[in-house]
């Protein structure tokens, strides 16, 4: 547990100060336990009407996301896409309820998974191994790696992004890691899931967002647009030679039914060019993450600054 000096400490260094985190951490604190005395379904309308004000008064975002389901052409009109956005707001307001109610949301036999033979055989079937989930910030990617770590039986570690308000990431943490799926820092972290697939465990990585070149981003293609996406997964794949496994998690209703979704396995055969070889891999889990989003647009987070050509320059 951490001291209040290593609090105070943590807040110098990330520049929030103690007063502003309390300020936050309590209104969510009180929310945090209105919804777990909810039932589910009257959570999901609570947060529903606050997402559909959300959607309403922030400008920004929703344009944002209305700008970039255009950008993407999965839009094709301007009603369209605030139709499609305003459903990505409410799907990730109901991610926030899942996380706090995840004991309660949490029920492998409520999860249908839909892969291709291979696909489950490779990860659930009888020649499962440890493998490379890439994911997205689609429908509740938060249940995907205590899932399936208890499903096929390999513990699961993921990256976590520092928490800009500790003591709210404490609460969320609560509900993401178990025993069998631990979380490690971004810093240094691909030397950390190195060292998870050496010991036989599965890693799970975010790869849907954008990614500097500092940060290991090199350009590919999404939805037809240029962008750049975090090499790191290719680069593990390349070393060791385990398999890449795109995956999403849908919601299928407000009952806690969810669809775990599996994209074709990736085992790529090095050609020798180290640099050609990582572009290839990048691509290929891009556009497999590209097409499992395709098939119901409504989960992804459409706000995300994605693209080279839009909402970012070059």
């Amino acid at each position: 547990m951490t001291n209040s000096s290593d609090s105070s400490q943590h807040h110098k260094k990330h520049g929030k100060n103690i007063i502003l985190v309390w300020m936050e951490f309590i209104p969510f604190a009180l929310l945090y336990y209105v919804i777990r005395l909810m039932p589910l379904k009257l959570a999901y309308r609570l947060d529903g009407l606050l997402f559909n004000l959300l959607f309403d008064f922030d400008y920004k975002h929703r344009n944002r996301a209305v700008g970039h389901l255009l950008h993407a052409g999965v839009a094709k009109t301007p009603e369209q896409a605030r139709t499609i956005a305003r459903a990505a707001f409410g799907s990730f307001g109901k991610l926030l309820v899942e996380i706090v109610k995840m004991d309660q949301v949490f029920k492998p036999e409520m999860i249908k998974i839909l892969a291709s033979p291979e696909s489950y055989d490779r990860t659930f079937g009888e020649h499962k191994t440890n493998v490379i989930v890439i994911t997205a910030h689609y429908g509740n990617w938060e249940l995907a790696g205590s899932f399936w770590a208890t499903l096929s039986g390999y513990p699961m570690v993921s990256i976590m992004r520092p928490f800009s308000n500790p003591l709210i990431g404490k609460y969320i943490l609560r509900g993401r890691e178990a025993s069998n799926h631990q979380s490690i820092s971004k810093e240094g972290g691909i030397r950390g899931l190195l060292r998870a697939l050496k010991q036989g465990k599965t890693i799970a990585i975010l790869a849907d967002q954008h990614a500097s070149v500092r940060d290991g981003g090199i350009e590919t293609t999404f939805f037809g647009q240029p962008c750049r996406t975090h090499s790191s997964p290719a680069i593990l794949h390349l070393k060791t030679r385990i398999p890449i496994v795109p995956q999403l998690t849908r919601r299928v209703d407000e009952e806690g039914h969810f669809e775990f979704i599996l994209g074709d396995i990736i085992d790529y055969q090095p050609t020798g060019d180290k640099e050609k070889d990582v572009h290839t891999v990048t691509q290929m889990y891009t556009t497999a993450l590209e097409k499992l989003i395709a098939q119901d647009p409504t989960q992804w987070m459409w706000a995300h600054r994605r693209w080279l050509n839009i909402n970012r320059k070059p």
